[in-house]
């Protein structure tokens, strides 16, 4: 890689981060829940863009095809359909309430972002194995051999909770029909 690439991919990654930041700052300090929202679309995508710059396509494409499209459209069907938070602010007492836990989960990250920088010398792909591979095989040879229960476990909670989401659903549909008749 030459040094105006570099440059350019460190360029990349700091207006990149800052956007993520900030649209994440937008998030947790938006009164309105709609702004909220629309700062979530902004992290999400600078995050797929920072996937993209370190050479992970398949991750910032999944990034977007899943959480800035899939995610947002069903956060915004719940905005759009559910009448009592069409366009109000949070209380602030819940501002105050989470502020301990933030700094907890910010602990946290930190912990592992400082470890991690350690740690991330020490994975089963070396670098010179994605000259011979791409990034899609290595994810899905982990996914589907070491990772192959996790992946089948997740599968099936989501499977349940789909059930449970239409179950719910039909329930408050048919005492609707109930109730009118």
């Amino acid at each position: 890689m030459g040094a105006s690439q570099m440059e350019l991919s460190a360029v990349a990654f700091w207006v990149l981060s800052t956007i993520a930041v900030v649209s994440a700052i937008g998030v947790v300090f938006f009164r309105n829940i709609v702004y909220a929202v629309l700062s979530l679309i902004s992290t999400l995508i600078a995050i797929s863009g920072l996937f993209f710059n370190l050479g992970a396509e398949l991750v910032g494409a999944l990034q977007i095809l899943i959480y800035a499209v899939a995610i947002v459209v069903f956060y915004v069907l719940v905005i759009s359909t559910v009448p009592q938070y069409k366009g109000q602010a949070i209380d602030p007492k819940y501002t105050l309430l989470s502020l301990p836990f933030g700094f907890i989960l910010f602990l946290e990250l930190a912990y592992v972002s400082i470890y991690g920088l350690w740690a991330s010398n020490k994975g089963i792909f070396s670098p010179d194995i994605f000259t011979k591979i791409s990034n899609v095989k290595a994810v899905a040879s982990l996914l589907f051999t070491k990772y192959l229960f996790p992946f089948e476990v997740a599968s099936l909670i989501l499977l349940v909770a789909m059930i449970g989401a239409i179950l719910l659903g039909r329930k408050d549909i048919v005492e609707d029909e109930e109730g009118g008749q």
